[in-house]
Order: C-alpha cells, then sequence, then structure tokens
C-alpha cells in the first residue's frame, strides 16, 4: 500500500493524524517509507540529497580533531553512530584515529532504517554492531564513548502547534472534498506546552515544534552515559527559537511542496539545538556554525591529506555557495566531567 493510501486510511478511522505521525510514516514506514523504499541511492550526488560526508573526509577528520581537543591522551575508543546513512563518516573517523595509532574498541551504529542497515552491512569494512534502540548497547569501563552524528535528528517528525488567543492548538491533517488540508485542532497538550516553552512569549499565528522522539532519545543518551564521553552534532537547525513551521520536502535533490508528492520524498525539520543545549546544560555544551567547526579544527595534517582536492571541498562545506553549508548547518558538543 502506498503511503498516500496509508495516510488516507489512517484519516478516515480517526478523523486526522497530527504531523510528527505523517512524517513518521512517509520516512520509516516498513514498506514504503523514504528512508525504507529499496532504490539505487538516496544519499550522494545521484541521490535525493547529499551530506557533508558525501562532499569531503574533511568533515570527519575535523571531528576526530574535536574529540581529541578534549581527550588528547586516549588510548581506546568506542565510536558511536547515530543515523550512519551509507557509514562514509564512521569510515573518515576510523581511519583517522587509526592512523593516529588509537585502538577502536567497539563501532556501533544507531540505525533506524532497513535500507540502510543492509547497505552497510555489505560495504562496511570494520566490525560492526548496528542497534534500533540506544538501550542495546554496551559500554566497556576502559573505553571512551565518541558519539557523533550528522542530519541525524532532522529526519525525527515534531508535532506542530499554533498559538492562538493564549492557547495551543495542534495542526494536523485532514482529508477533505478529495484533497489533504491542514486544521487546527483542540489539543490537551496546550497546557503543558504553554509550561515547556515557558521561558518564551507567543503571538497569535506563531508556531511550536514539538517531538517528544528526540526528548526521549536524548533522556536515553542521558541514562546510559555512565563513563567518559563526548558527544558532537551536526544538523539544519537553529539556537533561538523561530516560531515558525521549519518543516521541509525533498526529492531528487528539489524542494517540493506538501502534499505535491508522497512516494520518494524525505521530510525533514530543523533542529532545535538550544533545546538539547538546556538538557545538557550541566556539561556546558557549545554550539557553533559548521564553518566554524570546520576551521577552528582543521589542521595542517588534514590539509595535506588530499590537496588537490582540498580548496574546492572546503569551500563547499564552509561557505554560502552550497546550499549555505557552513552556516545553516550548526554543531554542538559537549563532554562529560568525571
Amino acid at each position: 500500500m502506498s503511503i498516500e493510501k496509508k495516510i488516507k486510511t489512517l484519516i478516515g478511522g480517526l478523523g486526522s493524524i497530527n504531523i510528527q505521525d505523517f512524517v513518521e510514516i512517509s520516512n520509516f514506514d516498513d514498506e514504503k517509507g523514504f528512508y525504507n523504499l529499496i532504490e539505487n541511492e538516496k544519499i550522494g550526488r545521484n541521490g535525493h540529497f547529499i551530506t557533508t560526508p558525501e562532499i569531503s573526509s574533511i568533515f570527519g577528520f575535523c571531528l576526530c580533531e574535536q574529540f581529541l581537543s578534549k581527550f588528547p591522551l586516549v588510548n581506546k575508543v568506542h565510536l558511536l553512530e547515530m543515523g550512519p546513512g551509507n557509514g562514509l563518516l564512521t569510515k573518515d573517523i576510523w581511519h583517522y584515529l587509526n592512523q593516529k595509532k588509537i585502538e577502536i574498541s567497539q563501532i556501533s551504529l544507531l540505525e533506524r532504517s532497513k535500507y540502510f542497515e543492509k547497505k552497510i552491512q555489505n560495504s562496511m569494512p570494520y566490525s560492526c554492531q548496528i542497534f534500533k534502540n540506544l538501550n542495546e548497547v554496551s559500554f566497556n569501563d576502559d573505553e571512551v564513548v565518541f558519539i557523533y552524528s550528522n542530519e541525524f535528528f532532522d529526519a525525527f517528525g515534531s508535532r506542530q502547534f499554533i498559538y492562538s488567543n493564549h492557547q495551543f492548538y495542534e495542526i494536523k491533517i485532514t482529508y477533505k472534498d478529495g484533497k489533504f488540508q491542514l486544521i487546527r485542532e483542540n489539543t490537551e497538550l496546550s497546557n503543558y506546552i504553554l509550561r515547556f516553552y515557558s521561558d518564551y512569549t507567543f503571538k497569535d499565528g506563531e508556531i511550536i515544534e514539538h517531538s517528544n522522539l528526540i526528548l526521549n532519545l536524548l533522556e536515553n543518551l542521558k541514562r546510559i552515559l555512565n563513563q567518559d564521553f563526548y558527544f558532537t552534532a551536526t544538523d539544519y537547525g537553529y539556537n533561538s527559537l523561530p516560531k515558525t513551521s521549519t518543516l521541509r520536502l525533498i526529492s531528487n535533490q528539489q524542494k517540493i511542496n506538501l502534499f505535491e508528492c508522497f512516494e520518494g520524498v524525505d521530510y525533514s525539520f530543523s533542529v532545535n539545538f538550544e533545546l538539547i543545549k538546556k538538557i545538557f546544560k550541566s556539561l556546558d555544551p557549545v554550539i557553533t556554525s559548521q564553518k566554524n567547526l570546520i576551521n577552528n579544527f582543521l589542521t595542517e595534517d588534514i590539509r595535506d591529506i588530499d590537496k588537490e582536492s582540498f580548496n574546492r571541498a572546503h569551500k563547499m562545506i564552509t561557505s554560502s555557495e552550497f546550499e549555505n553549508m557552513g552556516d545553516i548547518f550548526l554543531n554542538i558538543s559537549f563532554g562529560s566531567t568525571f
């Protein structure tokens, strides 16, 4: 059954569905979801979109230097990537740390997509374990856990709430008069949203995007990390609440409108870095742009690895010329203080 038919069937039974459920079905449905649909390429020059690790290994190498700035004398590292996609970032990080004579004790990959899970199993040259839940990952006391992600959090669904007349209403999707429509409905979550975002003031028409899926993952992360670790995540995002919809639809490297097409569409949201910083406040998280991340941790060794393509790749991932990647992508990082 197509995504469109599944959505229509759900709406037929419920009357409407929320944005988070719509995006989760569209992205991760077992049969037809974007990230599970069998096709030749999803990420890369011939795919629906391209990510920084697909452009250059510079990104992964700079993440390593960012990690080593916190743990310069590390001997044994457990690599934990969230959302590895094609697996290129972990390959780059393994390669760089291996050249530094640092032992990689484990490679754990958190991957929700069956398509990417199979692809990694067929292409990853190193022994690794793939998990769907952080609680399944095991840790050893003698290793430092290096947790990293790139364009992972933006694929999680978020519910949308619109402020009007001193309360929030939920934006939902229904099907009426032969077409899909956005509507607003009363919600029991209004007081919860008002309390959760009590540090802000809102005007009528302003929108909050709230993902309990991301909150649950971050809380799980807090619970399992009882040893030395370093966390770094890069994504589309903001560190000041935009109070508007950030939902994006991409298909075949083209932006499309909501309900324009249902099959082969990647849905994503800008990530609330301010919220992640608040959750891990005691660890003093640092938020910076991808451009500053690269430039701050770019060493001469990295420049010398591939001189021929370095300048072009560096320009693409740090400047405003290619989708403004240098500024639109933010990075948040923090480490243990044991």
